[in-house]
């Protein structure tokens, strides 16, 4: 049951400033005493209401465990799922899906709404985190960045490679991150929601 703020220990009276120094050192020491006592009879009458606050955060924390619980298993299930998707065939890997004709994603399509994952199950964006959207084809000695999926298909049938002159294969970033890689364009598989817009 809630108290009410009746309940609240009393204030001793305000002693003004200009008041105290009228008074003599006894009568000080009895102002200071007055409100040490209401102060520690405030702190017993919070302890319901501190004991109930910290009740209340832990039952918050049990519900964040519960939410963080799931979160994880859907990622896990996710993840399980990318690989199977993967291993049928059911997700192609990057460079089947550029070379394969027609074009299983439409020409303009920005890379950076492509969905794509590692074959383990990781969701990845391409490019650097701090540029998304972008895959880097070398022919060996130059470097052409597209940003869309005709781009990149273009480029990879002029026979370039995704990575850049001496550092083959495709960046990615684990997404909703700045942690990136470098992997081959077999390990990245495009989702079928890509290919089926």
């Amino acid at each position: 049951m809630i108290a009410a703020m009746e309940d609240l220990p009393p204030l001793p009276d305000r002693v003004e400033p200009e008041a105290m120094r009228e008074l003599d050192d006894p009568a000080l020491e009895a102002v200071l005493a007055s409100l040490q006592a209401a102060e520690r009879a405030t702190v017993a009458a919070m302890a319901p209401w501190q004991r109930q606050l910290r009740e209340l955060q832990a039952r918050a924390q049990e519900v964040f465990t519960e939410q963080r619980r799931r979160e994880r298993a859907a990622h896990i299930a996710q993840r399980r799922a990318v690989r199977e998707q993967a291993g049928s065939g059911e997700m192609p890997s990057l460079a089947a899906a550029l070379g394969e004709s027609p074009s299983p994603i439409a020409e303009e399509r920005p890379l950076a709404e492509v969905p794509a994952f590692l074959a383990t199950g990781g969701e990845v964006a391409f490019g650097y985190a701090s540029r998304p959207g972008r895959l880097g084809f070398t022919d060996g000695r130059r470097q052409q960045q597209a940003t869309t999926w005709g781009e990149a298909r273009q480029l990879w049938a002029d026979g370039w490679e995704p990575g850049a002159p001496g550092v083959l294969g495709v960046r990615v970033h684990l997404a909703g991150t700045r942690v990136e890689r470098v992997v081959a364009a077999e390990e990245v598989v495009v989702s079928r929601s890509a290919i089926e817009h």
